[in-house]
């Protein structure tokens, strides 16, 4: 092989690891970034994680996209003011599975609160006009509720803290801000949550970044076990009662959901 050939060959090498080179370069590069994405998003998880209780266990069934705490034990009259007819005692395992049929679950109680799901909870989104005048009504009556909506899949959310008929707070998105009422509360700055204006858009979507629609989505429960009871721990006790011999289930309510 003569010079110009070997030449040739050396330098042909030496592209070949260059580009070898480029290329593991702008992999590190890409996996660097990642990290940082993934630290930033660790850094945007709920500093309360401690308080709210890490261990707590997924349930079989899934949550309700909507559900009521009223703060009240006697679920007879909870009842009586949705003006529905009862039916037969209904285990809270398929209440969870029926709580997408336009009717009213009411739980037993518990520690003073009275769990309500179904899909005759007005949605936000589809009306919040609907949603303020159920929940106002229903408070006049019953006294404290808190009502919650969380949908995983679009990020929409709402919540809202009425007494007596009263509005005290209450944000729903949908896309766009729907409801944004009341002074922004201590535990919704804790948990980092955004509410945005009436008219604001939505952030442009980052890489790496977490969503505000998305973040505050995934933190409506927290928020409804700082205001009410958690949906979650709820289940779990009333799942519980449900295997014991005296255990009581939700109380059904078929036919039109009426406000």
């Amino acid at each position: 092989m003569n010079t110009t050939a070997m030449h040739g060959l050396a330098i042909g090498l030496l592209v070949s690891f260059g580009i070898v080179i480029a290329i593991a370069s702008a992999f590190a590069a890409i996996y660097r970034r990642h990290l940082r994405a993934m630290r930033r998003a660790n850094r945007l998880l709920d500093p309360l994680a401690p308080l709210v209780g890490s261990r707590r266990r997924p349930l079989a069934l899934p949550l309700p996209p909507r559900w009521m705490a009223v703060r009240s034990a006697n679920t007879g009259f909870i009842r009586e003011m949705l003006g529905q007819d009862p039916m037969s005692a209904l285990a809270w395992s398929d209440a969870l599975v029926r709580c997408r049929e336009r009717s009213f679950f009411v739980s037993p109680p518990l520690d003073g609160w009275t769990l309500v799901i179904g899909a005759g909870i007005p949605d936000p989104s589809n009306d919040v006009d609907a949603s303020y005048r159920f929940l106002t009504g229903l408070s006049r009556v019953v006294g404290e509720l808190h009502c919650y909506s969380a949908d995983r899949v679009l990020n929409f959310h709402a919540w809202s803290c009425l007494r007596d008929g009263r509005v005290v707070r209450a944000y729903a998105w949908a896309g766009e801000t729907l409801w944004n009422e009341g002074r922004q509360t201590l535990d919704e700055r804790l948990l980092g949550l955004r509410c945005r204006a009436y008219g604001e858009e939505a952030d442009p979507v980052r890489y790496g970044a977490v969503p505000a629609e998305q973040h505050n989505t995934e933190r409506v429960i927290l928020l409804a076990r700082r205001w009410s009871i958690d949906p979650v721990v709820a289940s779990e006790t009333l799942l519980q009662q449900e295997s014991s011999p005296a255990g009581d289930g939700a109380e059904g309510h078929s036919g039109p959901a009426g406000t």
